[in-house]
């Protein structure tokens, strides 16, 4: 029997299937749930919406995190189990170079997914003795799976040949903005605190001198608010931006 180009063409596309798919779901796992996720916690715990500060009996910044870590500790290991049905569950060889790098980080991510998973459901309670074992642990454990993320996806796109370049000017883009995001907002959050300082100072002078330490602080919470709310929004966006053309070039 006689196969055509156009039907070796379609075998190659189906093996790599899984492949792609598994590129697909971690890209968006930590590109823009994960960084978004962990942006909330770092910088949004005071985020209102309008005047409610609760959702469900939840700080808002607590809810939208949760949502965005289990987002990504779902999706990570959904990506997992999508490479081990490319690979028919066999490990990659350490003679395949970086490619196994990239296998070997990528199984102390899903780690620490599983891990955060695991700490979130037995965590004590917030004014538990031992609550800054959980608030440590959580952290260390999010931020390593976060920064190794960032590496892994460098690592496996270097060995693509096909629109190779295309991704890591992406790739590059992207994690220049997560540094000016994070610059950005560490500057406002100390010029916000300095602010919040200097009113609480005031309060203790006389009426008058209270009376604007008030208005001034409200003020200063609902600017800081509404700014907040705009870079997240702005730095979803950007990361959805530019995580959509960089699975197009895997697909292609």
């Amino acid at each position: 029997m006689v196969i055509s180009r156009d039907d070796a063409v379609q075998t190659v596309v189906e093996d790599n299937t899984f492949e792609y798919a598994h590129g697909t779901v971690m890209i968006f796992a930590w590109m823009v749930f994960a960084s978004t996720a962990i942006l909330f916690a770092r910088y949004g715990r005071a985020i209102r919406f309008g005047s409610k500060d609760k959702f469900f009996g939840e700080k808002n910044w607590f809810q939208i995190h949760r949502l965005l870590a289990c987002l990504t500790s779902v999706i990570t290991l959904l990506g997992f189990f999508l490479i081990l049905v490319q690979t028919n569950a066999e490990w990659v060889g350490v003679d395949e170079g970086q490619t196994f790098v990239h296998s070997v980080l990528g199984a102390i991510i899903v780690c620490c997914a599983l891990w955060q998973a695991w700490m979130a459901l037995f965590r004590c309670h917030p004014d538990g003795s031992h609550r800054f074992i959980f608030n440590w642990l959580h952290r260390l454990t999010g931020s390593l799976a976060f920064f190794l993320s960032i590496p892994a996806i460098f690592i496996i796109v270097e060995q693509l040949g096909k629109n190779r370049t295309g991704m890591i000017i992406i790739l590059s883009l992207w994690s220049i903005w997560v540094v000016c995001i994070v610059i950005i907002l560490e500057v406002i959050q100390f010029f916000f605190r300095k602010i919040s300082k200097k009113a609480v100072s005031q309060r203790y002078e006389t009426e008058p001198s209270r009376t604007r330490a008030e208005n001034d602080d409200g003020s200063a919470t609902k600017s800081w608010n509404n700014l907040l709310l705009v870079l997240f929004s702005l730095h979803f966006v950007i990361s959805i931006a530019l995580a959509i053309p960089l699975v197009v070039l895997i697909w292609n």
